[in-house]
């Protein structure tokens, strides 16, 4: 009974130790997955604010310098939107034609480059567009309302023409060297312009962050597994040692059985026992006479043998007394 309970009650506590082992394990690896995935978006949040601060400052330049010819082409025809200005179209000494681009235009055939290069998602945008293709898609009009909130930028993840993306809107304001352009739109300096919206494929980052999930996942099953087989083996150790020291239990109070029993056999031989002052019968526990020696034998592990003492001897065959040779004191 004492080892039911002892194994019953060891038992629940390895359990219990077992439950808390894979709860600690599920939270280690639940908060080494959410790390992982948390890192997927801060590398890409960060290449997209590197790719968006470039944009930034090089139309800062084009801005300051009010924007650059280039030489007209089937890609770069005059910008339509710059016909109010007197010197859009010029040409040189040497005859070739050259159009002015401004930061916008700039930009948005930097954006179509890099798309067809290095597939990197990127879109001059704005609130107020001067070219439709300016115009701001759902994504963007959301972005300016937090942006007009106060937001500094606003970026999230989501999935673009089936295509895992981390998007950032990254604001910028109006400067004195856009006013050349923009003042006819009744912009003033410090305010909201538009911005730049910067798309990055997560698709390779989250394939690196799947294979160190998983590497991290096999870890953790080994070391949860590793545990569980050493506490498995704790508990049959645990185990045996009890069935030892059971059974030596109970060889123990096997003996205290028998010395018990032995210990009343000689209490009961050693206390008043009636005798017959005639026969020599003794009366037993139940009130019956029997013989002596059948009581002592029946209750120790004594046995008798007759025989007879010399004054017997000599009362009953006094003929034999001279036979048997006399006993040395």
């Amino acid at each position: 009974m004492k080892e039911e309970n002892f194994a019953g009650t060891l038992k629940k506590s390895l359990l219990i130790i077992a439950l808390i082992w894979t709860a600690a394990v599920a939270l280690s690896l639940f908060w080494n997955i959410s790390q992982i995935k948390e890192n997927v978006i801060n590398e890409a949040y960060s290449d997209a604010k590197m790719a968006s601060h470039k944009d930034v400052l090089y139309r800062q330049w084009g801005a300051r310098h009010s924007g650059v010819y280039v030489p007209v082409t089937p890609e770069t025809p005059p910008n339509p939107y710059l016909s109010h200005i007197p010197e859009r179209d010029i040409t040189t000494p040497s005859g070739k034609k050259l159009t002015l681009v401004n930061p916008a235009y700039m930009t948005r055939q930097v954006y179509e480059l890099e798309g067809r290069k290095y597939g990197l998602i990127g879109h001059l945008t704005s609130p107020r567009p001067i070219s439709p293709q300016n115009a701001p898609d759902e994504w963007e009009k959301k972005a300016f309302l937090k942006i007009s909130q106060g937001e500094n930028g606003f970026f999230s993840v989501l999935d673009m023409n089936g295509t895992k993306v981390l998007r950032l809107m990254t604001p910028f304001f109006v400067e004195e060297s856009c006013m050349a352009c923009h003042a006819r739109q009744g912009y003033k300096p410090g305010e909201l312009r538009g911005g730049i919206s910067i798309a990055i494929n997560m698709e390779p980052l989250l394939e690196r962050a799947g294979r160190r999930i998983l590497t991290i996942s096999l870890t953790h099953a080994l070391m949860w597994a590793m545990t569980l087989i050493l506490i498995l083996l704790g508990y049959r150790k645990l185990m045996a040692g009890e069935r030892q020291r059971s059974a030596v239990e109970k060889d123990r109070e096997k003996l205290i059985v028998r010395l018990e029993d032995s210990l009343a056999r000689v209490q009961t031989l050693s206390g008043m026992l009636p005798i017959c002052a005639s026969c020599k019968n003794v009366r037993n526990d139940k009130g019956y006479w029997e013989r002596i020696e059948k009581y002592i034998s029946e209750r120790t592990a004594a046995e008798f043998t007759h025989g007879l003492c010399p004054e017997c001897r000599k009362k009953l065959y006094p003929d034999l007394e001279d036979t048997y040779p006399p006993r040395t004191p």
